[in-house]
């Protein structure tokens, strides 16, 4: 649920969500891929990078999408995940975002 609530407010990457959800990268490619097999989620490459976001199909269960804003609401995890959102979108506004896993090969 911690991933599907961030991708409700943004599309992003598998290193963008690491960086916010601060889970190891292995472990949310594998959830993605769980999450893309029951059509929740979709993909788009750019460039090097893999850009995920809800389907049509699932923005369509209003239920769903309104059952996990309710939630949302009063679960300090999610309101962490959010708030860890926020700065993540301000980062990449302010400059020129560079992923960690970037920046970690850069420095090797």
């Amino acid at each position: 649920m911690r991933i599907v609530s961030l991708l409700m407010q943004n599309e992003l990457c598998v290193c963008g969500i690491e960086e916010i959800l601060n889970i190891r990268q292995a472990n949310i490619s594998k959830h993605l891929g769980k999450l893309k097999e029951v059509n929740i989620v979709e993909s788009r490459r750019e460039k090097q990078r893999i850009f995920y976001f809800l389907t049509e199909e699932f923005i369509g269960q209003s239920h769903l999408l309104n059952y996990i804003e309710e939630v949302m609401i009063d679960d300090s995890q999610l309101i962490k995940d959010h708030q860890g959102l926020l700065k993540h979108d301000e980062t990449k506004e302010n400059k020129i975002y560079v992923c960690k896993a970037f920046k970690k090969k850069n420095l090797s």
